[in-house]
């Protein structure tokens, strides 16, 4: 068997080399394996387990990259395969749903099949991005090589600083501590929650590299040299010698913990992709004034910070001026994302005509999925995976929500965005979209 991808917007694997009866509908960039045998244009392929046969002007050879906005309900996960197939994990939400999309994926209820995470990213210390996270580290299937983090861990009462964030300057202006490595978290008192976040990093088999980066770190090397993954933020301001964080929220440090959030810019030949994290208003604006920041914030595709919040920076969204953008959010619990302002403002922004907006709370639809019987009321969350057999609900679960995934594909040349829908057509698909100049 070969492996071939892809080409066209969507694509039928029809049950025969003839006829118009198909099992399913795949969409750009879809990996499929193929044979020789070819029959009236069609080549016989597999995908995700079902046989068939396909057009052969919808295969090519050439992988696209991947981005995969998780439906997590009220948080952030996204996930990327690169053109040379490495993987990257940004953020896991604060339930076990992107477990269960990785467990889909990746078919981890075989237990023969495994997944390596080339590089994780917590955006920033919030439940709702780091503790879907924990799960994932410890399942026996899923291997971590790399760790990156903004630098902010969470403290208990008896840490002995002034915040839950550390340490808080005598002007109040800067907040002082910060960690990279685990080892600089030994003997600190943490919050349960990122106390369970260290826990998890320390018992992954693999031990995988820990350390914080800010906007001075530059290119990520995650061993693809097809892309480019530059770390645009958090922005350090450096005093005494020292870098420090700009505190931004008062008496409020969860204003601070957002604002200094992990932000990237994904290259892929001519397409860009901004990766926010829950970036705010005051942290955007400190951002910008970053040196040469301004260009490198001109991106396509654009995962929108905080859920759609309305705390939000307008100049740096007309920085950006997407074209295609993504809003994760969710109603339970109900914070009111996406807020109504901010989807007329990034519409507004959009170097294109015709905007593409997604939101996986608007787009999720629950289906039901033929759960097996094993599952009896159990949910994704209250799963607690060891076996192949918790992974197969895992997987089965997941496909309850695959409609409020968002997928976004490309050569670096075209564009495709696409995400799953209930009717006859099985898709909402867009493109080929031509990556527009910023205008």
């Amino acid at each position: 068997m070969a492996t071939r991808y892809v080409t066209a917007k969507t694509s039928r694997l029809y049950e025969n080399d003839s006829g118009l009866a198909y099992h399913t509908v795949l969409i750009f960039g879809d990996e499929v394996s193929v044979t020789n045998q070819v029959s009236n244009g069609r080549r016989k392929a597999s995908f995700r387990g079902r046989e068939g046969w396909m057009k052969e002007e919808d295969l090519g050879e050439e992988p696209s990259l991947e981005l995969y906005f998780i439906d997590v309900g009220q948080g952030d996960s996204t996930f990327i395969v690169t053109p040379g197939r490495k993987t990257i994990l940004i953020d896991g939400g604060i339930n076990r749903r992107a477990l269960g999309f990785l467990a889909w994926k990746y078919r981890l209820d075989q237990p023969g099949n495994s997944v390596t995470l080339d590089l994780m990213v917590l955006t920033h210390a919030d439940a709702d991005h780091l503790n879907g996270l924990v799960p994932i580290l410890s399942h026996p299937q899923i291997h971590v090589r790399r760790i990156v983090h903004s630098g902010i861990a969470t403290y208990g009462s008896a840490s002995g600083f002034n915040t839950v964030l550390g340490n808080r300057d005598a002007t109040g202006d800067f907040l002082e501590t910060r960690h990279s490595a685990i080892a600089d978290l030994q003997g600190a008192a943490l919050s349960d929650e990122f106390a369970g976040w260290v826990a998890a990093v320390e018992s992954e088999p693999q031990s995988p590299t820990y350390e914080a980066v800010h906007a001075g770190t530059g290119e990520l090397d995650i061993g693809d040299s097809a892309i480019s993954l530059e770390v645009l933020g958090p922005l350090l301001d450096q005093t005494g010698g020292t870098n420090r964080f700009r505190w931004f929220g008062g008496q409020e440090p969860g204003i601070t913990v957002n604002g200094h959030s992990v932000v990237l810019r994904l290259r892929y030949r001519d397409v860009a992709s901004l990766l926010t994290g829950d970036l705010n208003a005051k942290g955007s604006e400190h951002l910008m004034t970053g040196p040469g920041i301004e260009h490198k914030l001109d991106a396509h595709v654009f995962k929108a910070p905080h859920h759609g919040s309305h705390d939000f920076h307008r100049p740096f969204l007309d920085a950006i001026r997407p074209q295609i953008s993504v809003i994760s959010s969710g109603d339970e619990p109900d914070h009111g994302h996406p807020r109504a302002a901010f989807l007329g403002a990034v519409g507004k922004a959009s170097r294109s005509a015709r905007p593409l907006l997604f939101s996986t709370e608007i787009a999720s639809t629950f289906v039901e999925a033929g759960l097996p019987s094993v599952a009896g009321g159990i949910s994704l969350d209250e799963l607690d995976i060891r076996d192949a057999a918790a992974n197969a609900i895992a997987r089965w679960l997941f496909k309850r929500r695959l409609h409020g995934m968002i997928n976004v594909r490309t050569d670096g040349r075209r564009l495709f965005a696409a995400r799953r829908v209930a009717a006859g057509y099985w898709w909402e698909s867009e493109g080929p979209l031509t990556p527009a100049p910023r205008g």
